[in-house]
């Protein structure tokens, strides 16, 4: 939406409780109700529409630290909602290493990735450097561009010879 600042959607969370849009839910502080236009709640047991699922190929390991050969399994798909995944052609992978931790993504998640060629500054891609796989965030600075670990005991990684194979639309965990 183009927000960057807590401030900024905390502004515009008041301003649709204002309008009647929204309400805050009165037994869970960060939960929002959605209301009808006309100021009403939908009614009670009525669930928001569903979307499709969409079956993701899981094709094998990319690691998250050192690039290293993406390993290819192809063995099995998952059938994921639309909802948390989007459209395109999409794909799993299994993180492999601890430089996306600060990320919120750590050794043994699935990440879901949709194929692309290139991605905008700041987004977690997965990228090819010399035949060698990783995930990293795409950081493009003074010309120059990097692909960011966020894990602070790994260093940038020149990259404008990087081919970037997709961008990281959902990341799975098994708690």
């Amino acid at each position: 939406m183009g927000l960057n600042a807590p401030s900024a959607v905390r502004y515009q969370i008041k301003e649709l409780e204002a309008k009647g849009w929204v309400r805050r839910h009165p037994r869970r502080p960060r939960a929002l109700e959605v209301r009808r236009p006309g100021g009403g709640l939908p009614p009670a047991g009525s669930a928001s529409p569903r979307s499709d699922y969409r079956r993701l190929p899981m094709l094998g390991l990319v690691p998250a630290g050192k690039p290293n050969e993406a390993l290819q399994v192809n063995d099995d798909s998952w059938q994921l909602p639309a909802e948390l995944v989007g459209n395109g052609e999409l794909f799993l992978l299994r993180v492999h290493g601890d430089s996306m931790i600060n990320a919120a993504i750590v050794d043994g998640d699935w990440v879901a990735v949709r194929s692309q060629a290139d991605a905008e500054n700041g987004e977690t891609v997965v990228a090819m450097i010399d035949g060698e796989a990783t995930v990293k965030t795409l950081r493009r600075t003074d010309g120059h561009v990097f692909l960011m670990p966020q894990n602070p005991a790994y260093a940038p990684i020149p990259a404008e010879n990087a081919k970037i194979r997709g961008k990281v639309v959902a990341v799975l965990r098994r708690v």
